[in-house]
């Protein structure tokens, strides 16, 4: 189910219920006490919301500790009322970006991977060359190919290490990239100009029409940069980056939020990556043109007004305008 994302607020997701009858609510947490036994933990939501709860030990399924600033994703049966107790929680420790860089200085937190065949580190949905998976799923692969071609690196969805194919030429003057190993995956070019994984003859994988489609122009990046009002911080810091073909609709985004001075001064950042979508119309406007931006694991929605080529709006999950005069808007960076 998707959580929509609101107006400024300290946390990435607010309250929604689930088909059981349980609620789900997102937030970021404030304070944790510790009383004859008895864990609270109270959290603001992206709405702005301030909810206690009772955390039972053993409901955290992840890293012990409850503190300040973490993201704590609390399930809880029936209407909210203040201090009741949590069937199950799930515990998102902060971590500030750039404090993930890998061996060799990639920093996964914006958004960047080692890529062996660049000999650099690289954002895949940059870089790469965007494959979806041919069982109607909503996984994602990337290829990237050596400056050369001759080589090509797979990166796949289940986080395990990238695989190097190497080019050959089949008699018939068409080029595959694979490996003399047969359980390992090839990769191939068909006629239509797309790309094909496979394994042992089964495809895996497809790049989009919108990858391959040439006659939608070249493929083209733009950025967004704007400070939004925050509920409890100086301000909140967006990026957004928009990658799409010159005459298509679609595109891919990453989306980088920054709560400015969010816990004891030192900033929070957020980063999301999925796929933009365009829409037309909003409440007052049937013409408006609005870009949804959808996170890979569809519990993200951001919609985003497109005033004119260099204005975005953060609209709210209705489709609306903030009532406020304050300022929601991203400008287009050069």
């Amino acid at each position: 189910m998707i959580t929509k994302i609101l107006f400024a607020g300290l946390c990435i997701a607010a309250v929604f219920p689930s088909c059981s009858g349980t609620s789900t609510s997102n937030g970021i947490v404030t304070t944790v006490a510790y009383e004859e036994s008895i864990q609270t933990a109270t959290i603001v939501t992206n709405a702005g919301d301030t909810m206690s709860f009772i955390i039972p030990d053993t409901s955290i399924d992840q890293s012990p500790g409850i503190r300040p600033g973490d993201t704590l994703e609390v399930i809880h049966s029936g209407k909210y009322h203040p201090y009741m107790e949590a069937e199950s929680a799930r515990l998102y420790s902060k971590q500030p970006v750039g404090a993930d860089r890998d061996s060799h200085g990639c920093i996964g937190s914006a958004g960047y991977t080692w890529c062996e065949v660049l000999n650099n580190c690289i954002r895949l949905w940059e870089d790469g060359i965007r494959m979806e998976s041919a069982d109607g799923s909503n996984n994602q692969a990337f290829i990237v190919f050596a400056p050369d071609s001759t080589q090509v690196e797979i990166f796949l969805p289940d986080g395990s290490d990238s695989e190097i194919l190497q080019r050959r030429t089949l008699p018939s003057g068409i080029h595959v990239w694979d490996t003399e190993n047969d359980d390992t995956k090839s990769l191939r070019r068909e006629a239509d100009g797309q790309w094909i994984i496979s394994q042992r003859s089964s495809i895996l994988f497809r790049s989009s029409g919108e990858e391959t489609a040439m006659e939608l122009g070249k493929m083209q990046v733009h950025s967004y940069e704007g400070i939004l009002p925050g509920a409890s911080c100086p301000g909140i810091e967006y990026k957004l980056t928009i990658r799409n073909r010159e005459h298509s609709g679609n595109g891919t985004f990453q989306l980088t939020v920054t709560y400015q001075e969010a816990e004891n001064g030192e900033d929070r950042t957020f980063t999301y990556n999925g796929k933009r979508l365009t829409l037309r119309g909003i409440p007052g406007d049937e013409d408006a043109t609005v870009w949804q931006c959808i996170t890979n694991d569809n519990n993200q929605v951001f919609n985003f007004l497109r005033e004119d080529a260099n204005k975005l709006t953060l609209l709210n999950d209705k489709f609306e305008k903030s009532q406020s005069d304050l300022n929601y808007s991203l400008r287009l960076e050069e």
